[in-house]
C-alpha cells in the first residue's frame, strides 16, 4: 500500500495503459480522479476502482482545453480533497505515415494538441499547487515511438519525443521543491492503438500480406523486443506506482522504459 492516502489524477484512464495505471495505483492505496473523453469507459473504471475499495470518480475532460484541464484540477481538490500525483496519460495515435509525405498538417496538430500540448496544460494547472505543497509528482507517458524514431508514426513519433523533452525541462525547474518528474515510455502493447495499426501494416506492407493485425503484432513482438513476450497494461502502472512512491523519492528527470529491452542506452 505504497499510496495509502494520496490522491491520483490520471488522464485517458478508461481504457489501455490508462485503465492498468489507475487499478495498480487503486490497489496501492490510493484515491483517483479519471478524467477522459470518453466518460463512458471512464466511469466503468470508476466502478472497478470503488470495488477495491478507494474513491474514485469520472469527468468528461478535453484535455487540449485550458478551461477543461482547470475545471478537472479544481473538482478533484474539491472531491477528492487535494491532489498528490498527476499521471499524463491521455493521447492518440497519429495516421500511418510511410512516407511521412502522407501526414497532412490537420494530422501534426492534432497529434501534438493531444500527445503534447495536453501534458503542458496540465502540468501548468498543478505546478503552482504542488509549488505552495512543498511536494508531488508528475509522470508522464510517453513511448518507445520517440527515442526510436518511428517511421510509422512520424507525428505521433515528434510528439512522443517532446514529452521526454519536455518532462526534463520541468523536472529542472521543480527540483528546488522537491517534486519529481518522470516519463514512462511503453513498448508494444495489444491496444486499440496497437490493433489499428497492425491492420494498416497486413493491408500496406507486402511483408505482412495475409497475415491478421494479431499476428502482425505477434511478429511485430517476435521481431523487435529482446525478452519475445508482449507487455500489458499492468507493466504500466506497476512503473508509475514506483514513480508515484517514497521509493522514487530522488529520481526526476528520467524516461523509463518499460518495453522488454527494445530501447537501451
Amino acid at each position: 500500500m505504497r499510496l495509502t492516502g494520496k490522491v491520483a489524477i490520471v488522464t485517458g484512464g478508461g481504457s489501455g495503459i490508462g485503465r492498468g495505471i489507475v487499478l495498480a495505483m487503486a490497489r496501492e492505496g490510493a484515491d483517483i480522479a479519471i478524467p477522459d473523453i470518453q466518460v463512458l469507459n471512464a466511469e466503468k473504471v470508476v466502478d472497478e476502482v470503488k470495488g477495491l475499495g478507494r474513491k474514485a470518480f469520472a469527468l468528461k475532460t478535453d484535455v487540449t482545453s485550458s478551461a477543461d484541464v482547470k475545471a478537472m484540477v479544481d473538482r478533484t481538490r474539491e472531491g477528492l480533497g487535494k491532489v498528490d500525483i498527476l499521471v499524463n496519460n491521455a493521447g492518440m495515435a497519429s495516421p500511418p505515415g510511410l512516407p511521412f509525405t502522407n501526414n497532412t498538417e490537420e494530422d501534426w496538430d492534432r497529434t501534438f494538441a493531444v500527445n503534447t500540448k495536453s501534458v503542458f496544460l496540465t502540468s501548468k494547472a498543478v505546478a503552482p499547487y504542488f509549488i505552495e505543497r512543498k511536494a508531488g509528482r508528475i509522470i508522464n507517458i510517453a513511448s518507445i515511438a520517440g527515442p526510436l524514431s518511428a517511421l510509422t508514426m512520424p507525428p505521433y513519433s515528434v510528439a512522443k519525443q517532446g514529452v521526454i523533452t519536455f518532462t526534463r525541462i520541468v523536472a529542472k525547474e521543480l527540483a528546488p521543491h522537491r517534486i519529481t518528474v518522470n516519463a514512462i515510455c511503453p513498448g508494444v502493447l495489444w491496444t486499440d492503438f496497437w490493433q489499428k495499426l497492425a491492420t494498416h501494416i497486413a493491408t500496406t506492407n507486402p511483408a505482412f500480406a495475409g497475415m491478421s493485425a494479431r499476428q502482425v503484432f505477434e511478429k511485430r513482438v517476435a521481431d523487435i523486443v529482446p525478452m519475445k513476450c508482449e507487455q500489458t497494461p499492468e507493466d504500466i502502472g506497476n512503473a508509475a506506482v514506483f514513480l508515484a512512491s517514497e521509493d522514487a523519492r530522488y529520481i526526476t528527470g528520467q524516461a523509463l522504459m518499460v518495453d522488454g529491452g527494445c530501447v537501451m542506452w
